[in-house]
C-alpha cells in the first residue's frame, strides 16, 4: 500500500486512472493465450484506423500514458518496425486510456510510426484481461498467438521481439 500511495503522488494522477491501473494489476491472467486466435479486431469498436493485419505477423501492444514502461518502448518498437515492415512486420499499439485527450496527447508526442488506436470502450483490453503494464503479443501469418511479453525489460524485451519476429517471418 505505501508504494501505491507513493506512486499516487509522485505521479500525480487523477484518482480515475489509479482505479483503471488497480483493475489491470488486479487480474488473474490473460484471456488471450499462446495457440489462441487473434479475434477480429473489428469487432471492439477501436477508435482509429486499423492497419491490414492479414497475413502478417503482428505485435499487438496494450500501452497507456500513464505507464512509464509503455513510453520507454516505444523508440525501441518503434525501430523494429523500422527494421520489418517491408518483410511483413505490423506494430500496432492500443491506447487503453480513459481519456481521448490523454491518448491523443501522448499519441501526437509519440513520433512512431506504426498506427496506434484507443480502446476508450476497453472492450478488448477487456476481452484479453491484461495483468501487466505493457503487455504485448506476438502473432503468426495465420493469426495465432504464438508469445506474450508481460512488461517490458529493455534490451532483454527488445532481443526476445526481434528473435522471435524473425522466426515467425522465416515461417
Amino acid at each position: 500500500m505505501q508504494y501505491i500511495n507513493t506512486w499516487f503522488r509522485a505521479s500525480k494522477i487523477s484518482l480515475s486512472i489509479l482505479a483503471s491501473t488497480l483493475l489491470f494489476a488486479g487480474q488473474a491472467q490473460a484471456k488471450l493465450n499462446e495457440s489462441d486466435s487473434l479475434p477480429d479486431l473489428s469487432t471492439f469498436e477501436l477508435a482509429g484506423e486499423l492497419p491490414d493485419l492479414e497475413g502478417k505477423v503482428i505485435l499487438l501492444d496494450f500501452w497507456a500514458s500513464w505507464c512509464a514502461p509503455c513510453k520507454a518502448s516505444f523508440p525501441a518498437m518503434d525501430e523494429i518496425y523500422s527494421d520489418y515492415k517491408d518483410q511483413g512486420l505490423v506494430i500496432l499499439a492500443v491506447s487503453v486510456d480513459s481519456t481521448e485527450k490523454a491518448y491523443r496527447s501522448f499519441a501526437d508526442k509519440s513520433g512512431v510510426s506504426f498506427p496506434l488506436v484507443h480502446d476508450q470502450a476497453k472492450k478488448l483490453v477487456s476481452t484479453a484481461e491484461i495483468e501487466a503494464m505493457p503487455t504485448s503479443f506476438l502473432i503468426d501469418k495465420n493469426g495465432v498467438i504464438r508469445a506474450v511479453h508481460k512488461g517490458y525489460q529493455g534490451k532483454k524485451t527488445i532481443a526476445n521481439y526481434r528473435e522471435e519476429i524473425e522466426t515467425l517471418l522465416a515461417e
